[in-house]
């Protein structure tokens, strides 16, 4: 099929320090344009620690408008060695509400302290309605070889022909019922994807503070790597000397008398 782009909408706001406010949240294409199956995706920076509260919320406001509008299809979330998280969320929204449902989510997480820093928004092409009409023709063809094969005046092996063709009829006409009721439901249907990463946003302030994060948390990781160093070697490097201390204690006397000279 032929792939649209909807709609596509990356937000590096560089100049600006602070997240958009609630008014001025991109209103992104909805699911009206017939025929187009549309997708959403939207990206968040927020402090680690409110990552988690953030992806709840839009869990739970998935929840709150029933099954029968969304369902959630997926979720992650991961923190690193160094506390930075990462989290994502996946639901199947209904077409009608989803822009609804995507412009709320926006507003939910910005007054979370939350920076939308992208969206987009991508449609493909899909035609229920030309797999419907195929079907149709090949019912059309089924009922005519139908009528042909009742006609008491055919060979065997031309009875057989007609018996095969009315297979691949009947074949094609599932094919295409098949085809048919998937689009209707992609285009009923509308994927969501929230992806949350550790950051303060854009900005230069914003950015100033990104960096405070980093350089503290390669200190944080400069001392874990000592820490590991001391717990790998420091045992053996404290036997070693604990080992030394006893030979010139009381090792090298013992050597003289077994031995009657002085250690090498």
């Amino acid at each position: 099929m032929k792939r649209l782009v909807a709609a596509a909408l990356l937000l590096s706001a560089a100049a600006c320090s602070k997240a958009p406010e609630s008014g001025e949240v991109p209103d992104l294409a909805g699911n009206a344009t017939a025929g187009i199956a549309f997708t959403y995706g939207y990206a968040f920076e927020l402090p680690s620690r409110a990552i988690a509260e953030l992806q709840e919320a839009h869990a739970q406001a998935c929840e709150r408008v029933g099954m029968a509008n969304c369902r959630i299809t997926g979720l992650s979330y991961n923190v690193d060695r160094d506390g930075t998280a990462r989290a994502s969320l996946s639901v199947k929204v209904a077409s009608r509400i989803a822009r609804r449902f995507g412009r709320e989510a926006v507003v939910t997480a910005e007054r979370g302290g939350a920076t939308l820093v992208g969206a987009e928004i991508s449609g493909e092409e899909t035609t229920p309605e030309a797999s419907a009409a195929a079907s149709q023709v090949a019912q059309g063809d089924i009922a005519t070889l139908d009528r042909q094969i009742a006609d008491p005046k055919l060979s065997p092996a031309e009875r057989a022909e007609l018996r095969a063709q009315r297979a691949q009829q009947v074949a094609a006409a599932r094919t295409s019922a098949a085809d048919a009721d998937a689009a209707r439901a992609r285009i009923a249907t509308t994927p969501m994807a929230f992806s949350y990463q550790t950051g303060h946003g854009v900005g230069f302030g914003n950015a100033l503070r990104d960096n405070a994060d980093t350089a503290l948390g390669s200190a944080r990781m400069t001392l874990i790597g000592a820490t590991w160093l001391l717990a790998t070697f420091g045992p053996p490097a404290l036997l070693l000397l604990l080992l030394w201390l006893v030979w010139r204690r009381w090792g090298r006397h013992w050597w003289d008398r077994v031995f009657g000279g002085p250690a090498a």
